[in-house]
């Protein structure tokens, strides 16, 4: 008789990176952990490559404890693309050895493993010639600036919106979105990356550098920056229209017309892949900075730390 018909088959240890407790890059550890089994509505998926986003150090060093419950080890990151490995009850679609990418509750986690599990809903199939570097980088920057658009502000044609941050991986997409409503689009970024934002579509540039809007008032806005630039300029919004912001750094509400709202992004695997078919075509780019191993994933979140990262981070899971 041989071994494997006599023992059941062994689940061995996969590899995380967690934290134990809130602190600097160095609380990240990269250890065996079990691993998870799809509940129904669920899907396990082996994952290649996660997604490293400015939260993520954030949810590390404790900036959101008075708010979320962490129970330790806490798995962090919730940007992943990779292919299913099995399904839980209920789930017809995706279907196991489809690749996908996904943002997994921002509040769970989970992405800085080998394996994770998540809704199904929130999967998205990755598009033929998309390779997983990019489909990771995707999720939440690409549906943070899309739903505020067209979830949130939903402009009307000929509306004039101001975009701060507009070069960066929220602001982009909110740039393409607010441009597919008909929406005219004010971008505020560093003189450095003007010609960058008027090449992603944006109709006018002004400098984030602290001075105010001299044009006519803006009929929304949508902030990726926070802090005194952005408040500056949104400061010349209409009276009554909306400033939606998804920067942890906030604007002063006392110097704005409205009071600004932090929105925030929530899974959608359909939206994903009309985006992914957005980037395979050309219409917008996901550029990858960085690439670290997943055992590496606290120079990866010092790196963002620092500032000054264009383009998206990503840690190599299945090298």
């Amino acid at each position: 008789m041989t071994f494997g018909a006599c023992c059941p088959e062994l689940e061995y240890p996969v590899k995380a990176t967690r934290i134990h407790a809130h602190g600097g890059p160095e609380a990240l550890l990269y250890e065996d952990a079990d691993k998870p089994a799809p509940g129904p509505g669920e899907v396990l998926i082996r994952v290649a490559v996660a997604g490293v986003n400015p939260a993520d150090h954030k949810h590390r060093d404790g900036m959101f404890k008075d708010f979320i419950p962490y129970v330790f080890p806490k798995t962090l990151g919730y940007d992943v693309a990779g292919t299913v490995e099995a399904v839980g009850d209920g789930v017809t679609t995706p279907a196991p050895g489809t690749r996908v990418f996904a943002m997994l509750d921002p509040m769970v986690g989970g992405g800085y493993a080998e394996y994770v599990t998540t809704a199904a809903s929130g999967c998205g199939a990755i598009p033929d010639g998309m390779d997983f570097a990019t489909a990771a980088g995707m999720p939440c920057p690409a549906l943070t600036g899309t739903q505020m658009i067209e979830e949130q502000l939903k402009p009307g044609p000929g509306q004039t919106i101001l975009v701060t941050g507009a070069t960066g991986m929220v602001g982009r997409f909110a740039v393409l979105a607010a441009k597919a409503a008909g929406a005219r689009v004010v971008a505020a970024v560093r003189p450095a990356y003007a010609e960058e934002a008027r090449a992603l579509g944006a109709d006018e540039v002004v400098a984030l550098d602290g001075s105010a809007w001299t044009g006519a008032p803006f009929d929304g806005v949508i902030d990726t920056v926070g802090g005194a630039a952005s408040t500056a300029l949104a400061a010349s919004t209409r009276a009554g229209a909306r400033i939606l912001t998804a920067a942890t750094d906030p604007l002063d509400a006392s110097k704005l017309p409205s009071a600004p709202e932090f929105v925030a992004v929530h899974p959608d695997g359909a939206r994903l892949e009309r985006l992914g078919a957005d980037v395979v075509a050309g219409t917008i780019a996901v550029p990858i900075t960085a690439r670290f191993p997943l055992a590496d994933a606290a120079r990866a979140q010092a790196m963002i730390e620092a500032g000054g990262v264009r383009g998206k981070v990503v840690l190599l899971v299945d090298a």
